[in-house]
């Protein structure tokens, strides 16, 4: 006589096996996904800084980074979780002007304390003097410690991510 199905004991031991797996992966997988989480705000923010590095090293010029909340002017604030706008600085005065062109914007960073040890960061030509240097923390809002990360930008103007907590400021 052939049977078709399972009995009733193996699929309560299939069950049994499926919970014991699933309660071992769920932590680890829950880490997996903050630290993919933390990556990506990491580099959200790190490509605003490259692309102001950038246009400053090939067009010679002063390109500012910033926070704004209107896109006119900069908040004169290290928090850095708002709307960061890119752009070129002609006079030098560190503030967006009428003939002054935003070249690009970096979105609202939401679920992440994002702090600068400056208010703006200034990208000088390749001729001149160096950039601003500037640390920039990067916290998750309800873990602050665990994955924070830091972007700190040289006085050459490279940004570089730090792991190092002496650096991390997520307060």
């Amino acid at each position: 006589m052939n049977q078709r199905g399972f009995t009733l004991i193996e699929v309560l031991v299939t069950l049994a096996l499926f919970a014991m797996i699933t309660t071992s992966v769920a932590p680890s997988l829950g880490n997996f996904f903050t630290r993919n989480k933390v990556a990506a705000t990491v580099n959200h923010v790190s490509s605003a800084l490259q692309l102001a590095r950038h246009t400053a090293i090939n067009e010679n010029r002063f390109v500012v980074v910033c926070p704004t909340v209107d896109m006119e002017t900069c908040t004169g604030q290290t928090d850095w979780s708002l709307t960061k706008m890119i752009f070129v600085d002609e006079n030098g005065d560190g503030a967006l002007n009428a003939n002054e062109e935003i070249i690009g914007t970096a979105d609202l960073v939401k679920d992440f304390h994002i702090k600068s040890t400056r208010s703006s960061v200034v990208f000088a030509p390749i001729s001149t003097a160096g950039a601003t240097t500037a640390t920039i923390s990067i916290c998750q809002k309800e873990d602050m410690q665990s994955f924070a990360r830091a972007l700190s930008v040289s006085n050459v103007g490279r940004v570089r991510v730090e792991k190092d907590s002496a650096l991390i400021d997520c307060s």
